[in-house]
């Protein structure tokens, strides 16, 4: 597969497949604790206005499976405000906690509903799709409840699913904005997506190949520090460290203490580490692209590569028997694999 130039919900709010991250049971308060670092925000100041937050924010992305809960609940500890507590999913597939908002998952899937598709059935949209009318008109929906979610303190926010919809949510966040790059191992992020929902190894990579390109696209220009999975598990208080100074550096300063914040991250919820259940070679030349990557961006230079001829049709062919049950009723409309 070259390296080429190239062009860029339905299912319930409860149905999650979010990381299986490395969490710790203790690790803070969970979901309803106070302010401070260590602790989930309480609900933001009552009466604010509809425009999103002016606080630096940080927009975790990554693949689901791909360790994005474990970070997001380090860069909370440090002190980012998660926002209300009694907004955050807690599902029985994660629970030390997804750190994610409901309200802002919900938005998520309106906007991927919008095109006839969902987390796990993603649409392939065309390079400007965050400017035509169908996306604009969603807007002022996804300011408002933005504005709900986050208040002045510096933030930080991850769901899977902005990996895809991310173009549009720029438009609402403006430039305060430093994007986390969570990359994870291909082979793990499959075998966990088999385990929690059933996905067929080659749909995963699929998916894979989908959300890993769209994210990539999505952040250019911006902001972005690459972080690698496996290397926050091999030696989490250096990386948290490094992590808290580029933050810094990059604009958004948390005052929470590093070493404490590394113990959050388990080694014995780490699932499905090193499972090979798909062929590497449909994964090897993006796997060695991101790789490349920079640890850090002060203006991230997006790689950019044709996504694999085999995804769309495959994504298409494979999407049936294992989800119909979730479909029922809601049939897709085939105008945008």
């Amino acid at each position: 597969m070259a390296l080429t130039p190239a062009a860029g919900a339905h299912p319930s709010v409860g149905r999650r497949a979010g990381v299986h991250g490395a969490l710790a049971r203790g690790a803070g308060a969970g979901p309803g604790a106070g302010r401070g670092p260590g602790r989930v925000a309480v609900a933001s100041t009552p009466g604010r206005g509809p425009s999103p937050s002016t606080a630096p924010g940080i927009v975790v992305l990554g693949m689901h499976r791909s360790g994005t809960s474990a970070v997001c609940r380090i860069l909370n500890l440090l002190g980012a405000d998660l926002g209300p507590g009694d907004d955050l999913l807690r599902d029985y597939d994660n629970p030390a906690g997804h750190w994610e908002s409901r309200a802002l998952v919900a938005c998520n899937d309106r906007i991927l509903a919008g095109y006839g598709r969902s987390w796990d059935f993603p649409p392939r949209l065309a390079p400007g799709w965050e400017h035509g009318g169908r996306a604009t008109a969603m807007l002022p929906d996804l300011s408002a409840t933005f504005a709900s979610v986050y208040g002045e303190r510096p933030w930080v926010w991850k769901d899977p699913r902005t990996c895809l919809t991310f173009p549009l949510w720029r438009r609402v966040l403006g430039g305060r904005v430093v994007v986390v790059l969570v990359q994870r191992d291909p082979a793990a992020v499959v075998a966990s997506l088999r385990r929690r929902d059933g996905i067929p190894p080659l749909y995963g990579v699929g998916l894979w190949h989908r959300y890993v390109r769209a994210a990539v696209i999505g952040a250019a220009g911006l902001p972005v520090l690459n972080l690698p999975f496996e290397r926050l598990v091999a030696d989490p208080p250096a990386v948290v460290e490094r992590l808290a100074a580029d933050l810094g550096d990059l604009g958004v300063a948390l005052e929470g203490n590093t070493a404490s914040a590394a113990t959050s991250v388990h080694l014995d919820l780490v699932h499905d580490p090193q499972q090979r259940t798909a062929p590497g070679r449909l994964t090897a030349t993006v796997e060695a692209a991101l790789a490349a990557l920079p640890a850090r961006s002060e203006a991230f230079v997006a790689p950019r590569w044709r996504e694999p001829r085999w995804v769309r049709p495959f994504l298409y062919a494979y999407r049936g028997t294992w989800m119909v049950r979730a479909r029922s009723g809601h049939p897709l409309r085939t105008g945008y694999a």
